[in-house]
């Protein structure tokens, strides 16, 4: 959610925390008081898509990060090796094949890390085991440099499919906040009948209706209750 969204929802929370805190009040004007009721439900719903939208990106993102690293050691080992070896046997189309220097690896993108781990595997796996050990890499690390690749490859699936997910979460929430709105505005037209009925609880909700968010230096004030114009 973004820092105006978050100002909306925390107006919204303090108008239910307000009525709820006022139950005879708020009973004068039954409408009302379902209002309330559909109001809280809306935050409660709100601040669980919040969460999942904040957890969509950020967990897949963290786990592709940490494989990359990984992948991209086994690239900048396993390419050396391999370029090694076609020094030693004077193959030079496979040594310009795997000539990547690190400092060109650790820069990559993912797209191209990609592309670049699946040229050095393949080269690596036409080597006889006992020549790359030779070169210092085992068929353990072969193994695991094989696994890193491949989770790295599904990894960016997962997050295509992160993206998707956040999108919806993004959707819904914005239907939510619309749906708030409206709400907020018919509440607003209603609570003006407590400026005779209950002075004191009319202030109160005055006060928790008026969104209240920062932009830059400034403080901004929005969205404030007009319950005698057509909001």
């Amino acid at each position: 959610m973004n820092d105006y969204q978050n100002a909306k929802q925390a107006s919204y929370k303090l108008i239910t925390k307000e009525a709820k805190s006022n139950p005879s009040e708020t009973s004068l004007i039954p409408s009302f008081a379902n209002g309330i009721t559909r109001m809280d439900a809306i935050t409660v719903e709100i601040d669980a898509i919040g969460i999942q939208q904040a957890k969509d990106i950020t967990g897949v993102t963290k786990d592709k990060n940490s494989v990359m690293t990984e992948l991209m050691d086994y690239v900048v080992d396993v390419s050396g090796a391999v370029n090694s070896y076609a020094i030693s046997t004077g193959d030079n189309t496979l040594q310009t094949k795997v000539n990547f220097k690190e400092s060109a690896i650790t820069k990559m993108s993912h797209s191209d890390l990609r592309k670049t781990a699946a040229i050095v595997l393949e080269e690596a796996e036409k080597i006889a085991p006992a020549d790359l050990a030779n070169e210092g890499i085992t068929t353990t690390e072969m193994t695991e440099f094989k696994a890193a690749y491949n989770q790295f490859h599904e990894g960016s699936s997962n997050t295509r499919e992160a993206i998707i997910d956040r999108s919806g979460h993004t959707q819904k929430l914005l239907d939510l906040f619309e749906e708030a709105s409206d709400l907020k505005k018919n509440l607003d037209r209603l609570a003006s009948q407590f400026k005779r009925k209950a002075p004191d609880f009319y202030q109160k909700y005055i006060a928790a209706a008026n969104v209240i968010y920062k932009t830059s230096s400034k403080t901004v004030g929005a969205e404030q209750v007009k319950p005698a114009a057509n909001a």
